[in-house]
C-alpha cells in the first residue's frame, strides 16, 4: 500500500441534539510512518468488518457522487483534494443536523494505491475512553485518557477507481454497521445504491473456493479434496435458517482463519459481500452429481456441468467429457 494523500476533519455532534461544530483542516497530513501506519491499521479494521458492495446513486441532485466526479476530472492536485474533502464534509454537516440520534467523529480521507489500483477511502472514527498507569514517586496512579479507537470503525467506505472507470458494478464498498443511525446518515451522504446479487456472490464464492489451496484435514493429516471443501460450503449454507452465507464464519470453519476468503477476494479484486443471501440454484454448483448406470459410474461437481461435462444436443445418447487430465488417465487405464 502506497499512501498518496491523507487529511482529517472533525465533525462534532452529540446524540439528541441538532447542534454541530465542523472543524476542517486546510492542510494535508504529511506522508510518514505515522500516517501510513494509521491508514494500514484502519484498512485492517475495515477488512475484518462486514463489507457490502454497491455503487453510487447517480440520480440528479446527489451531491457526493457529483463532487467526486468533479474532483476526478480536475488536475487532482493537493488543493483539489483538500477542497473536495471540505466540500463533501460540509454536505455531511448539513445532513447530520437532521439526524437527532447521530453522533459525529473524525473523518479520515485518504488516497492510496495497492496492487497498481487507486483507492479513495473515508473512515469515521471516534475517541474512546481508557486508562493508563502513570509512575509517581513511590507508586503508580491510574489516569483516564481518550484515544482514537482505530480497531472499531464507526463507518467506512472505499471507492475502487479502476472498477469505476471501467464501468464495473460494485466499485463502492462500505462496512455493514450494527448502529443503524450511523449507517443511515453515512450511506445517505455517500449516496449508496446497493446492488444485491445473490447469484453473483454465490458464483464468486464458488470461484474463490476452487482457486484457494485445499485445507488440511486434521483427522487424516492430508488435504481435503475439492469436493469435500465444496460440500462443506454447501452444508454451511443449508444449515443457515436465514439462507445467508457469512464469509468470515465459513472461512473460519474451513480454513481455520476468518479472513482467508475475504483476503483472497480482496487480492484478486473479486466483489463479494462478507454476508449475503445465497442463490439456491447457484449453490447447487457445490454439490456432486453421481450417476451409476449401464456399468458406468460418473461423478463430478455440478459446477463442472456445461464446461467439462455436458450432454450432446444432437445425439441424446452421447455425453461429452472435455478434460485433458481425465482423457490422459483414461488412456493410461485402457
Amino acid at each position: 500500500m502506497t499512501l498518496q494523500r491523507i487529511i482529517v476533519h472533525e465533525l462534532r455532534k452529540n446524540a439528541g441534539t441538532q447542534i454541530t461544530n465542523l472543524i476542517v483542516s486546510n492542510n494535508l497530513l504529511p506522508i510518514d510512518n505515522q500516517s501510513t501506519d494509521l491508514i494500514e491499521t484502519l484498512l485492517k479494521s475495515y477488512s475484518g468488518d462486514k463489507i457490502l458492495y454497491a455503487e453510487f446513486d447517480n440520480s440528479p441532485g446527489r451531491y457526493f457522487p457529483e463532487r467526486f466526479s468533479t474532483y476526478c476530472n480536475s488536475d487532482r492536485n493537493d488543493l483539489d483534494y483538500i477542497q473536495f474533502t471540505i466540500d463533501t464534509i460540509g454536505n455531511l454537516d448539513t445532513i447530520i443536523r437532521n439526524k437527532v440520534l447521530a453522533k459525529g467523529g473524525y473523518l479520515v480521507f485518504a488516497e492510496y494505491v495497492a496492487n497498481g489500483i487507486s483507492f479513495n477511502t473515508i473512515f469515521l472514527i471516534r475517541d474512546t475512553e481508557g486508562k493508563v498507569l502513570e509512575r509517581t514517586e513511590n507508586s503508580f496512579e491510574i489516569r483516564d485518557i481518550e484515544y482514537l479507537d482505530t480497531n472499531h470503525l464507526a463507518m467506512a467506505c472505499r471507492i475502487n477507481e479502476l472498477k469505476k472507470v471501467e464501468g464495473e458494478q460494485n466499485y463502492l464498498s462500505f462496512t455493514r454497521l450494527k448502529q443503524l443511525n450511523v449507517s443511515d446518515y453515512f450511506t445517505d451522504w455517500i449516496c449508496v445504491l446497493q446492488l444485491e446479487s445473490s447469484t453473483e456472490f454465490t458464483n464468486s464464492l464458488y470461484r474463490i473456493i476452487n482457486d484457494l489451496p485445499f485445507p488440511l484435514n486434521p483427522e487424516t493429516n492430508q488435504d481435503f479434496s475439492i469436493d469435500e471443501v465444496r460440500n462443506m460450503v454447501f452444508e454451511n449454507a443449508r444449515n443457515n435458517v436465514q439462507r445467508n452465507i457469512d464469509i468470515h464464519n465459513l472461512s473460519e470453519q474451513i480454513y481455520g482463519d476468518p479472513n482467508v476468503i475475504s483476503n483472497y477476494a480482496e487480492a484478486n479484486q473479486i466483489s463479494i459481500d462478507t454476508e449475503f443471501r445465497y442463490d439456491a440454484k447457484a449453490l447447487r454448483k457445490f454439490v456432486q452429481i453421481n450417476v451409476i448406470k449401464d456399468g458406468i459410474n460418473l461423478k463430478f461437481s455440478r459446477g463442472d456441468s456445461e464446461t467439462k461435462v455436458r450432454l450432446s444436443e444432437e445425439e441424446p445418447n452421447i455425453v461429452i467429457i472435455e478434460s485433458e487430465q481425465f482423457a490422459r488417465a483414461l488412456r493410461e487405464q485402457l
